[in-house]
C-alpha cells in the first residue's frame, strides 16, 4: 500500500505502468509534478449524508472520475507534496472500489526528489469529483471500508471502536469549526491524533503506528471505525494502521461534519 520514490522510479524504468495520481491543487500540479502524473482532486469531495444510497452513488461519481482516465489497466499511485490528508484520502477511494493494488507514495512529492527523481510541469485537465445526485450514479463498493453513522449509533466500544483522528481541541469541545452545528465527540470515542502517524513527512514504521494505536486503546482485534472533521483525516489513520497491520478498518466519511448536525444524536462535550 506505500511505495518508497527509489522503488517507483525503479519499477517505471523497469517499464511497469503506474497512474501517478496528483492529489495537490491545480496550481501546484500545474508548476512542478511527477512526470506525466494526472491531477486528481478528492480531498474536496463529500457528501451531505452518509446513507447507503448516498455512499453507492459517492463511488459512482469516483469510478467514472477515475475511468476517465483511459488508464484503469495501470496501478494507481497517489501523492501529495509530503505525505498528509491528501494522498491516504485518494487511496482509500480506490480501496473503497475494490483496487487493492492503490499506493501511497510515502513522502510525497519531496521524497521524489529527494531520490533524484525529475518534476515537470502538470499538463491536461484537472479531475474534480462533482456531485451527481441520484440512483443511476451507484456502484458495488467494499461495504465493510465504510462506515454510515448508524453503525457508528452501533458501536459497542469493545468490538467495534471509534477513533477521533482530529485535535484534542476538537475532541473535547474547545475548539469547533464554523460549518459544524455542535462542538463535542462521538461518546465512546478514542482519541488519535492524524499527526502522531507521520513524521517527517512520512508514515512513521509500522511499529511505531501499533505502538501509538496500542496506547490510544486500540487492538487489531476490533473494528476501527476512523472519523474527524469530515473525512480526510480519517483516512490518513486509516491508511497508517492498514500499513501496520490492522485489518478490520473503516472510514466514517459523514464524520463529526454531519454527525454534529444530527440534533438527535448524542453528543460528549
Amino acid at each position: 500500500m506505500l511505495i518508497d520514490a527509489a522503488e517507483l522510479r525503479a519499477r517505471l524504468a523497469a517499464g511497469e505502468r503506474f497512474t501517478l495520481l496528483d492529489a495537490r491543487d491545480s496550481d501546484a500540479w500545474r508548476t512542478a509534478t511527477l512526470p506525466d502524473a494526472h491531477a486528481f482532486n478528492v480531498y474536496d469531495y463529500f457528501i451531505p449524508d452518509s446513507t447507503e444510497q448516498e455512499i453507492a452513488a459517492m463511488a459512482g461519481v469516483f469510478v467514472r472520475a477515475w475511468q476517465s482516465l483511459g488508464t484503469d489497466s495501470a496501478t494507481p499511485v497517489w501523492f501529495e507534496e509530503e505525505t498528509g490528508m491528501r494522498s491516504p484520502r485518494g487511496a482509500w477511494f480506490h480501496w473503497l472500489i475494490g483496487r487493492d493494488d492503490a499506493l501511497i507514495l510515502n513522502g510525497g512529492v519531496r521524497a521524489w526528489q529527494d531520490a533524484g527523481g525529475e518534476l515537470r510541469p502538470g499538463r491536461g485537465e484537472h479531475t474534480l469529483l462533482a456531485p451527481q445526485p441520484g440512483a443511476e450514479n451507484a456502484v458495488r463498493f467494499q461495504r465493510e471500508r465504510v462506515a454510515s453513522r448508524e453503525e457508528v449509533l452501533r458501536a459497542d466500544g469493545e468490538r467495534t471502536v471509534i477513533l477521533d483522528a482530529r485535535r484534542a481541541s476538537e475532541h473535547d469541545g474547545s475548539f469547533v469549526h464554523d460549518c459544524c452545528a455542535r462542538a463535542g465527540r462521538i461518546p465512546g470515542s478514542r482519541l488519535l491524533f492524524w499527526e502522531e502517524v507521520i513524521a517527517d513527512g512520512k508514515f512513521r514504521p509500522a511499529a511505531e503506528i501499533r505502538a501509538a494505536a496500542h496506547k490510544a486503546g486500540f487492538s487489531p482485534h476490533q473494528r476501527i471505525i476512523t472519523y474527524c472533521h469530515r473525512g480526510a483525516r480519517a483516512a490518513t489513520v486509516y491508511a497508517a494502521l492498514k500499513h501496520a497491520g490492522f485489518r478490520d478498518l473503516a472510514v466514517y466519511v459523514g464524520s463529526w461534519h454531519e454527525w454534529s448536525e444530527h440534533q438527535e444524536l448524542p453528543v460528549a462535550p
